[in-house]
C-alpha cells in the first residue's frame, strides 16, 4: 500500500499563518452575523427540502418556474428502476410533459442535431468547444435586436466582468456606474483598473439623474468616452432603472450605455424581452446584456453590441477566452427558452399579479410596526418580483430568516456589507408557479405580532 503523503498543516509555517489568518477572517464575519454557508436541497417544484422538510422556496431566481419543470426534458431517459424519482404534483408534472414536447418539437424544427445535446463542450469556444447551435441562438439575439450582434457567455458574471475589463483598458474611457449595481459589474471595472491605471471611474447614487448629470457635465470633456453603468430590474432593491433619463443624459452628454438586464429579460415587456425593448428604447443601448439562469431558467449569458464591439471582446473577454464553453445541451435550453418568451404572457401575467399582491400585503402588515418606531421600523422595497422586508440590522434578518424557516418558508437574509449598513433584509423572489402566498402572510404576520 502506498504512504499516506499528507502532511499536517502544522508542519508547514506558511500555510499555518495563512489557516489561521482566515481563521481570524471567518471568526470576524460570524460575530458580524456576516459568515455564509452553502448547503444543497433537493428540489421540487417550487419548493425545496431540507433535512426531509419540504419548504416553499422564495429564494429562487427562477421566475417563470421554467427550471423547476425542465427535469421533464431528460427524465425519460432515466433509469427509473435505479434512481429515486421524485413525485411532483399532477399539474406541475403536465405542465413539465409539454415544456419537455415543446423543446424536442423545437429542436427538431431547428435542426439542432444530436452533437448539440453534448453535456460537455470539451475546451473553449476559441478552441474547438464551439457547437452550431451557439451560432444559431446568436443569430435568433441578433435578429431581434438588430443591428446589434450577439456574444454568449458562461454566465452573467463572465460576461460583466470581461467585457467591462475589456472596455476600460481601451484608451479615453470614464466609467460612471450605479452605487447598487452588481458586484459583476464593479469587479470588471477593477480588474480593468488593476491592468490600466489610468482608467477613471466614479459611483452615481442610485437612480439620482441629478447626480448623473452633474458627473456628467464635470467629466465629459476629459474622456473621449464615458460608459454609464446600470440594470434594468436592481438585484437587491428590485426597482426599475430610470432608463428614460439615463438615455437622455446619456445623448446630451455623448456617453455610451451598458444595460445589465438579468433580472428584467423574460419578465419585463408584453413578449418578455426586457425594459428597454419594452420601452422602445433598446437602439439606444449600446450594450445590452441578457442572461439565462434566471426568468429562462438555465444558464449563460450575452452581450448585444456592434459588431465590430463583438469582434473585440471576441478577442479581449478573458472570461470568453479562457473558460471552457458551456455544455452544448444548456445552449440549445436557453436558445428555446428565449424563443419561448413569447408564448409565456400568462406566466408574466401571474407573476406582475402575485408580485402586487404580495407587496401591497407586506406593507400592511407591517404598517403597525412603522407607526411606533420610525428610526428603526421596517419597510418595504420592490417594484416587480424582488420584493424585501427591509429589517435594518444583520441580526433581525436572521432571526426572521430562521423564524421563516420554521414556518415551512424559505426565503434568505441579505446583510451588509453586500448591501449598505442599516439595510439588511429578507429577499423575497417570486415565481409564477407558486399557487399561493398565504403561508408567508400568516407567519409573517404572526412575527409582527410578536416583535411588536
Amino acid at each position: 500500500m502506498p504512504r499516506n503523503l499528507t502532511k499536517n498543516p502544522a508542519e508547514n509555517p506558511a500555510l499555518r499563518a495563512l489557516i489561521t489568518q482566515a481563521g481570524h477572517i471567518t471568526q470576524t464575519l460570524a460575530r458580524d452575523n456576516n459568515l455564509r454557508s452553502l448547503a444543497d436541497y433537493a428540489h421540487l417544484g417550487d419548493s425545496l427540502i431540507k433535512n426531509g422538510v419540504p419548504l416553499l422556496n422564495l429564494a429562487s431566481n427562477d421566475y417563470l418556474g421554467l427550471a423547476g419543470l425542465s427535469h421533464a426534458i431528460t427524465a425519460p431517459h432515466l433509469p427509473s428502476d435505479k434512481l429515486d424519482m421524485p413525485t411532483y404534483a399532477p399539474t406541475h408534472e403536465q405542465e413539465a410533459k409539454d415544456l419537455a414536447a415543446r423543446f424536442w418539437e423545437f429542436a427538431k424544427a431547428h435542426a439542432i442535431d444530436i452533437g448539440d445535446f453534448s453535456l460537455g463542450s470539451g475546451s473553449s469556444r476559441s478552441l474547438s468547444g464551439g457547437y452550431l447551435v451557439w451560432e444559431r441562438f446568436e443569430a435568433a439575439l441578433q435578429q431581434c435586436f438588430a443591428p446589434k450582434h450577439a456574444l454568449l457567455f458562461n454566465s452573467g458574471y463572465h460576461c460583466n466582468i470581461s467585457c467591462l475589463c475589456a472596455l476600460g483598458r481601451l484608451e479615453g474611457v470614464g466609467i460612471l456606474i450605479d452605487e447598487y449595481a452588481h458586484a459583476s459589474m464593479f469587479d470588471g471595472i477593477l480588474q480593468a483598473k488593476a491592468m490600466n491605471k489610468s482608467l477613471w471611474w466614479k459611483r452615481f447614487k442610485h437612480n439620482d439623474m441629478a447626480h448623473l448629470q452633474e458627473l456628467l457635465e464635470s467629466n465629459s470633456a476629459r474622456f473621449r468616452h464615458i460608459v454609464i453603468v446600470s440594470e434594468g430590474v436592481f438585484s437587491m432593491d428590485g426597482d426599475l432603472c430610470d432608463l428614460s433619463g439615463i438615455i437622455a443624459l446619456k445623448n446630451r452628454y455623448n456617453a455610451l450605455l451598458y444595460l445589465d438586464e438579468a433580472h428584467s429579460i423574460g419578465v419585463v415587456g408584453d413578449d418578455g424581452l426586457g425594459l428597454a425593448k419594452s420601452l422602445g428604447l433598446s437602439d439606444e443601448v449600446e450594450f445590452l446584456v441578457f442572461t439565462f439562469g434566471k426568468a429562462l431558467g438555465s444558464v449563460g449569458a450575452c452581450m448585444l453590441c456592434a459588431k465590430e464591439l463583438k469582434e473585440l471582446f471576441t478577442n479581449t473577454a478573458r472570461g470568453l477566452i479562457y473558460s471552457t464553453a458551456l455544455p452544448p445541451l444548456n445552449v440549445a435550453f436557453s436558445f428555446f427558452a428565449f424563443c419561448e418568451l413569447g408564448n409565456l404572457g400568462a406566466q408574466r401575467a401571474r407573476l406582475h399579479s402575485i408580485s402586487k399582491q404580495a407587496r401591497s400585503k407586506l406593507e400592511s402588515i407591517i404598517a403597525p410596526l412603522e407607526s411606533k418606531r420610525l428610526d428603526s421600523s421596517p419597510y418595504v422595497l420592490g417594484d416587480l418580483h424582488i420584493i424585501s422586508l427591509v429589517l435594518r440590522t444583520n441580526s433581525k434578518a436572521l432571526e426572521c430568516q430562521d423564524f421563516l424557516e420554521s414556518r415551512g418558508i424559505f426565503a434568505r437574509a441579505i446583510k451588509s456589507p453586500t448591501i449598505p449598513s442599516g439595510t439588511a433584509r429578507i429577499r423575497f423572489s417570486l415565481n409564477a408557479s407558486h399557487s399561493t402566498l398565504e403561508p408567508l402572510y400568516e407567519a409573517l404576520e404572526y412575527y409582527a405580532n410578536r416583535i411588536s
